[in-house]
């Protein structure tokens, strides 16, 4: 990706914390300039594991009309960016030698064209040879001949297949757990470092990967800077540590921690890599909230908060059922359960929707401490003015909140209404969100909105 701006020129504590900031009135609520979170937010995305076009799903009878539909709806979310998984063993042995035309590779083509198509983002996520995903001719992540294969097939994908939306790659999915231990992920980075390197593949470093594991990640921080060309991390978050706000500084911290202590930082990225709720976790297969309203507004909530930390790229597990056997925890069922859309398929359709790469993501004042609002200014016309905006609200109490949003020298906008609400959350004949209504005003003298008890609206121009 292109990083025109550093990242974290805009990351001081001393001139981002306005928790204090006296209002104009009170629910009156002012975008500061000065208080931009991440200047060139890359977007919030879904894991997306290529696995449509093998079993279990042919099983099913997954049709050319199933596909479409999948890719119609990521069509509609405009979905910026996907981490996506790739094993070495769907094409190779680690003998040396490759086989392009396996039922994996061929369905990773299938997924890949279509990110190619939309112009998604692709994360590359090699998730390792230490555990399930061992391989026989390699010895563990930290073999060489490991490496020189991953060097073999981004080759192969990005020059010879021409995936230029394979724009980053990730070594080994949770580290922490899957990585055959420090030394050995280690060095496993270190020669993928050298063959990125080597063989000049244009593509990003990612890591660490690691899930729940904070020394782990900064222990990667403080020795793998020089590999890594973005940080990034996975949390499937306690409902608690959401409702309360607690989770806008975990990740404040995280990014901090890289920003204090590896001295390129500036040109790099944070990104959630991974995100969830913790409650009802039973494995990485099976959450049993993932159906219920409370997860769409808990992840509405883990959303704004992620970006308002200075994460700039926003990745939920996952895209759909259909990624792996006997799996619930996407946003849309299987071909066996009609491909039915869940709840939380509504707020964070939108967010990809609504808040495109490129925008400017601001760290506003909150009303209250259960009340979060997303401001992100864009522009996709011809003049810069005026700004294009979404603003997201999150209210988590239990009465109404009504919020005026100002924008100094904003100017006027018409701003399509979206609701989700245990009362309203319209939808199209698709299943697509639709707006409840319009709101038209200028930014610059302020607009008021409402926003249900328990609630998500979003406001965007787009």
């Amino acid at each position: 990706m292109e990083r025109s701006a550093p990242f974290a020129a805009v990351m001081s504590f001393t001139c981002l914390l306005f928790a204090g900031q006296k209002m104009e009135q009170p629910g009156a609520i002012a975008v500061d300039p000065r208080a931009a979170a991440v200047e060139r937010f890359l977007g919030f995305g879904a894991e997306w594991d290529p696995n449509f076009w093998v079993e279990p799903n042919l099983q099913l009878g997954v049709t050319e009309d199933d596909w479409a539909k999948v890719v119609g709806r990521i069509r509609w979310m405009r979905l910026p960016l996907v981490r996506m998984m790739i094993q070495a063993r769907w094409c190779t042995k680690g003998d040396g030698k490759f086989d392009w035309e396996t039922p994996n590779m061929k369905s990773l083509y299938r997924h890949l064209d279509a990110c190619q198509k939309e112009g998604i983002t692709v994360f590359l996520t090699d998730w390792g040879v230490a555990t399930w995903c061992k391989v026989p001719g390699f010895s563990g992540n930290d073999d060489p001949k490991y490496a020189d294969a991953i060097g073999t097939y981004l080759d192969y994908l990005t020059n010879q297949r021409g995936y230029t939306c394979i724009k980053h790659f990730i070594l080994v999915n949770e580290p922490n757990y899957e990585g055959g231990g420090w030394d050995r992920w280690k060095k496993g980075v270190e020669n993928v470092a050298k063959v990125l390197a080597d063989r000049k593949l244009k593509v990003t470093f990612v890591g660490t990967d690691a899930a729940h594991d904070d020394a782990w990640h900064q222990r990667g921080v403080d020795q793998l800077a020089k590999c890594f060309g973005a940080w990034e991390i996975h949390r499937y978050a306690p409902q608690a540590e959401v409702l309360k706000g607690d989770l806008e500084a975990y990740f404040r911290k995280q990014w901090d921690y890289a920003l204090t202590r590896d001295l390129a930082a500036n040109e790099k990225f944070f990104m959630v890599g991974e995100c969830g709720m913790r409650e009802g976790m039973v494995s990485s297969h099976t959450n049993t909230n993932i159906q219920t309203y409370d997860y769409g507004v808990f992840m509405a909530d883990y959303a704004v908060q992620a970006a308002r930390s200075g994460a700039a790229a926003v990745s939920a597990w996952m895209l759909d059922d259909s990624s792996h056997k006997g799996f619930n925890w996407g946003m849309w069922k299987t071909k066996a359960e009609g491909m039915a859309l869940k709840p939380w398929f509504y707020p964070w359709a939108l967010l990809c929707r609504t808040v495109p790469p490129g925008s400017t993501v601001f760290r506003v004042p909150q009303p209250n401490p259960r009340t979060r609002v997303l401001a992100a200014r864009f522009s996709e016309r011809k003049v810069q003015y005026p700004f294009d905006w979404t603003f997201c609200l999150v209210n988590r109490g239990g009465a109404e909140e009504v919020v005026k949003l100002r924008v100094p020298g904003g100017g006027p906008l018409t701003f399509r209404h979206y609701l989700f609400s245990r009362a309203s959350a319209p939808v199209d004949g698709g299943g697509f969100p639709v707006p409840v209504g319009e709101l038209k005003g200028d930014l610059s003298q302020g607009l008021s909105v409402a926003c249900p008890a328990d609630a998500v609206v979003i406001l965007t121009s787009r």
